[in-house]
């Protein structure tokens, strides 16, 4: 069994004021591609997937996506 593992997103993160959002879509694009070449079969994701309580919405729509692609791949837990 290939279980994929990852963690700590941080959706929703900035750094110096300057928004991360391109390149945490790029991350979702980068791990949906691995779990594809991989064949995983299951990805595990654990903890800390948003950077704050109450995360901006574009964030909240990125997490939606990821795991709509990733469950056309494997479960996801």
């Amino acid at each position: 069994m290939r279980i994929l593992h990852t963690s700590d997103w941080h959706l929703g993160r900035s750094f110096h004021g300057a928004s991360l959002h391109d390149d945490q879509v790029a991350f979702v694009d980068w791990l949906v591609g691995v779990t594809a070449d991989e064949a995983a079969d299951l990805v595990v994701i654990a903890g800390d997937v948003y950077d704050r309580a109450v995360p901006p919405l574009e964030s909240v729509h990125l997490w939606q996506s990821a795991l709509e692609r990733l469950s056309e791949l494997a479960p996801v837990l």
